[in-house]
């Protein structure tokens, strides 16, 4: 019976049958046979120590003042990297795939949204419920929320796909979901972060193929939800002090002006290492918030743009990782996270540069704070995985 289809089988047909077998077979073969992306990998680890070099020369001060050891936040962002890059060295090994299970996407999500939910309830910070602190150590239940985030909708959206388009049954879930997430984080307050989820929401259900026309109706609850946030006397004025914010330099735009003092005053090379002015009492957490200012004036301009640049190198091979990821799981995984690390870096730049008002968020892999460098680390380490299934050979 066989011969005979193959007898009735035109040959082109048969031709062309055994070069996609054989292109299928050698796609496996790659994809299995992969190795690590070490550009990443270099440009992930580089971005990390050169982080710990900042922490010490951004806080050394700082802490000598406080602590009485000028090695005090080095210490602990050092012991922070030493279990990230742990988490970093599991998560290449362990096949993305996994996590594709119901188990640990609902564990993960009900865990996140517990954190987010119970962090309110805890003892302010600088007016803010963001931390869990207990003695020295400290953990942000939304650092964990963002890949969270990224994990359920990738599940979700790759279960959906043949329902992709339908508003009740795929776009509105995915929303609802996000919006609680969102709303929680907002609460606390920490307002930047809430966007910078809404805009990993956004491109990972823009990716997934959802309608323009289901996005555009998110403005209808947004638009409204951030006119009443910016009635808040505070927010309001930082909006106004991005348009002049040497107005009110020593009052409510005190930490914008220092920071661009810190960054002109590196000029194209820096004052060199260590050897810069305004870290010293004079700009505001210059090793979480605005150590970027500090590298613009310890490393100059092209300090700064290397730093730029690497993070843009970050965003290429994360993009990269998702174009060529063999299935959508894999794909909106690594867009999801290469949008969380591009958009983290993105607004603390354009923070220090008063290119956005004054949020409280960190520069990825450089600033000092434990669970950001911590999830970053492990977030870079699942990209490197997907990556490692691609079907194309590496640049």
């Amino acid at each position: 019976m066989e011969d005979r289809i193959r007898v009735n089988t035109p040959k082109w047909k048969r031709d062309y049958d055994a070069r996609q077998a054989r292109l299928v077979s050698l796609r496996a073969a790659a994809a299995r046979e992969m190795s690590i992306d070490k550009f990443l990998l270099f440009v992930v680890l580089a971005l990390t120590l050169f982080g710990l070099v900042m922490v010490y020369s951004s806080s050394a001060m700082l802490a000598q003042k406080r602590y009485g050891g000028q090695f005090h936040f080095l210490i602990r962002q050092s012991a922070w990297a030493l279990i990230g890059l742990a988490g970093m060295a599991s998560a290449i090994r362990i096949d993305y795939r996994h996590y594709k299970r119901p188990a640990v996407v609902l564990s993960l999500l009900g865990l996140s949204v517990a954190m987010l939910a119970a962090v309110l309830f805890f003892p302010a910070v600088n007016g803010a419920h963001r931390w869990f602190r207990y003695g020295a150590a400290s953990l942000q239940p939304s650092e964990i929320a963002k890949p969270a985030l990224v994990l359920v909708l990738a599940f979700f959206l790759e279960r959906q796909a043949e329902k992709i388009k339908q508003f009740r049954l795929t776009f509105l879930p995915a929303a609802l979901v996000a919006g609680v997430m969102m709303g929680l984080v907002a609460l606390e307050p920490d307002l930047g972060t809430a966007l910078s989820m809404g805009l990993i929401f956004g491109v990972v259900v823009f990716v997934a193929g959802v309608r323009l026309s289901h996005l555009g109706m998110l403005l209808l609850p947004v638009i409204p939800g951030l006119t009443y946030m910016l009635l808040v006397p505070w927010r309001f004025q930082r909006i106004m002090d991005l348009f002049d914010p040497w107005k009110n330099q020593t009052t409510s735009s005190f930490q914008t002006a220092q920071s661009l003092i810190s960054i002109g005053s590196g000029g194209l090379t820096g004052l060199g290492f260590a050897q810069g002015k305004q870290k010293l009492f004079y700009l505001p957490s210059p090793h979480t918030d605005f150590i970027f200012a500090v590298i613009g004036e310890e490393l100059g301009l092209i300090g700064a743009g290397l730093i730029v640049l690497a993070f843009g190198t970050v965003a290429w091979r994360g993009w990269k990782a998702a174009r060529t990821a063999p299935d959508q799981f894999g794909q909106l995984l690594a867009m999801g996270l290469t949008v969380m690390i591009a958009a983290q870096a993105f607004f603390n730049i354009s923070v220090a540069l008063s290119l956005l008002p004054a949020k409280g968020i960190p520069l990825p892999f450089i600033s000092c704070g434990g669970s950001s460098l911590a999830i970053n680390l492990a977030a870079a380490g699942v990209l490197m995985n997907i990556s490692k299934h691609s079907s194309e050979y590496r640049i």
